[in-house]
């Protein structure tokens, strides 16, 4: 009952996310708007279905989630359409900001279902390879698209995910609004650890969303044309699919911390090659080792943040930051690219992630002291 509209929700909500390079690089050479403009109009959108999400995750639910969701989906799509009328800034602007309300309407009901089924970790699972699969075959697709309808192309693809995964949100079950009794979230306090890893979440995926709008630019550099660079984003995409396996296999069998720094760390380091190592082959391989790293490290990260807090807070707030941070990213890198070059965003994202693992090194030494206080009472 639960996954196919989840799955028609994951689409709605992730699409532009993972459309955002050739979103960025389309905008600029077919709608005329210059590099900080179209990633402000990408944040705006993004950071809109992210508070929108995180503001409905908090309101206490006696409402239809189904009669919600559709709701948010069919705002979506009338936004998305709307966007297809003309590239007017007034315009553009407008339709985004309302398809990111609509995204964030659809992400929270359906997570407010998700959250109350039984097997959760398959679902997440099967959610993100479907979202993953999907970018990659627009990916793959759009750049000859774009030949043909300029910057209309991916918001048509756009258009055709949101209708797709409205369709599938009719059979969304709404939670059961039987009464329990709890203990109001307010009273219960944020531990000082849930709020370091909750920012050092923040801070890598604001260095992700930085870097991932930039890719088309740094194939440019390396010497690559964009029918290539969407084949290799492409790929490099699948390989998202390698690395939640991979975390899916290790577990816990190496040390949750241990490797949580590493994978940031490495993630750090191949988002700092391909920014300022303008070669064929360092852009590719940079960007395989990035794709590997990339969600595998936001699985530990979440799973990090949601053993800290009993309370489910922190996971569901690390969640939505996801999002916002890679909203926040294009806009951060429009700015810093036009001031210092394509090359400063590496550093930047290099330097998030530095002060992201000192965080994360607070929380570990945190634990140890947590445990070391414990151990004459177990």
């Amino acid at each position: 009952m639960i996954l196919l509209p989840a799955i028609g929700s994951q689409l709605i909500v992730t699409a532009g996310l993972f459309l955002m390079p050739l979103l960025i690089d389309t905008l600029e050479a077919h709608a005329q708007l210059s590099a900080r403009t179209a990633g402000f109009l990408l944040s705006l959108e993004l950071a809109a279905s992210a508070l929108t999400t995180l503001c409905l995750s908090a309101w206490a639910r006696n409402h239809s989630a189904r009669h919600w969701a559709l709701a948010g989906g069919l705002l979506a799509i009338v936004a998305t359409a709307f966007t297809l009328i003309s590239p007017v800034l007034p315009a553009l602007f407008a339709s985004r900001l309302l398809a990111g309300i609509g995204a964030g309407i659809v992400g929270a009901e359906a997570m407010s279902v998700l959250s109350r089924a039984v097997d959760r970790e398959r679902l997440i699972a099967i959610l993100t390879i479907v979202a993953i699969v999907d970018a990659a075959f627009w990916l793959a697709v759009l750049p000859y698209m774009i030949d043909r309808l300029g910057y209309r192309a991916p918001y048509i693809g756009l258009l055709l995910i949101c209708m797709v995964g409205t369709y599938w949100l009719r059979r969304l079950p709404s939670p059961s609004t039987r009464a329990a009794v709890v203990l109001p979230a307010s009273r219960i306090p944020f531990a000082l650890p849930a709020v370091l890893a909750v920012a050092a979440v923040f801070l890598t995926q604001l260095g992700q969303g930085a870097f991932w709008s930039m890719e088309e630019t740094y194939g440019r550099s390396a010497g690559f044309n964009h029918h290539t660079i969407g084949i290799v984003l492409s790929a490099a995409t699948l390989l998202l699919l390698l690395g939640a396996v991979a975390a899916a296999w290790a577990g816990n069998r190496f040390g949750r911390f241990t490797t949580l720094f590493i994978l940031v760390a490495l993630n750090a380091l191949s988002i700092l090659f391909v920014s300022t190592i303008p070669v064929h082959w360092v852009y590719v391989a940079a960007n395989v080792l990035q794709s590997i790293t990339n969600l595998s490290s936001v699985i530990y990260q979440l799973a990090l943040a949601a053993s800290l807090d009993r309370m489910g807070r922190a996971v569901a707030v690390s969640t939505a930051l996801v999002t916002l941070g890679n909203g926040i990213g294009p806009g951060l890198s429009a700015i810093l690219s036009a001031a210092y070059g394509a090359s400063s965003v590496g550093m930047l994202v290099l330097a998030f992630n530095a002060v992201a693992l000192g965080l994360y090194c607070m929380v570990r030494l945190r634990a140890m002291a947590g445990a070391q206080v414990t151990a004459p009472l177990t």
